[in-house]
């Protein structure tokens, strides 16, 4: 089982030791170091290069977690918050989750795992994410590139992909959890988009490829946030 090196950084000690008591409970994860200081923090990490993945909180004085990620040199980060709006700011970053406080040790074990998954797949250098979805008795690879929308249709989901489509018996709740490290957004009650592929934005609808998808009144803030941060 191949170990790993933690650093785990919090303005809160209390936020620190929800954290450090989680991570005993994965033998492999060993914590190297703690911070409440994000400037102490930053410069430990440019100075220690073997550390394999840092858990931040985001809303830090003098150093925000967001911009640790940007500056650090550590290949994996977990960020952590207690205000949702945010791990908005966050979706280009590249991380591997975001966790929501009061973290329970359910939610810190899915980050764990969707860490160690995707050291896995860098190991096996895996070219392109994807996964599978079952018709009937048929699999069909479903490449996360590919995906234009995910409509909500009660208890199944209609992943389109171009002129194709696939239904999967998933709610759009638990297919946003395995989508959120690819960029993609809840936009609407009933539809999930990648970031990526939004070619236009008129305040009540976004265009992907040639279809118009609708954005939902409690969702448009955050997709707003998303847009503002990464205009010209």
């Amino acid at each position: 089982m191949k170990s790993y090196k933690t650093v785990l950084i919090d303005d809160e000690p209390l936020a620190i030791d929800v954290i450090a008591h989680h991570i005993k409970r994965f033998p492999n994860f060993e914590v190297i170091k703690t911070f409440t200081d994000s400037v102490e923090a930053f410069h430990f990490l440019k100075e220690d290069t073997t550390i394999d993945l840092v858990f931040t909180d985001i809303a830090m004085p003098e150093i925000s977690g967001i911009e640790l990620v940007k500056l650090s040199k550590t290949p994996a980060f977990i960020m952590t918050t207690a205000f949702s709006e945010y791990a908005v700011e966050s979706f280009d970053l590249e991380v591997v989750d975001y966790l929501l406080k009061p973290i329970s040790f359910e939610r810190f074990s899915k980050a764990i795992t969707r860490f160690e998954s995707l050291e896995n797949k860098e190991n096996q250098q895996t070219l392109e994410p994807s996964f599978f979805v079952k018709e009937g008795d048929e699999f069909i690879k479903i490449l996360v590139k590919d995906i234009d929308y995910i409509e909500g249709l009660k208890d199944y989901a209609k992943i389109v992909t171009g002129k194709n489509y696939c239904l999967a018996l998933k709610t759009l709740k638990s297919i946003e959890e395995v989508l959120r490290p690819y960029h993609f957004m809840r936009i609407h009650k009933s539809y999930i988009v990648p970031l990526s592929k939004i070619r236009q934005y008129n305040g009540k609808c976004v265009l992907i490829n040639n279809s118009e998808i609708p954005v939902g009144s409690s969702y448009r803030e955050a997709l707003k946030t998303y847009l503002n941060s990464n205009k010209l």
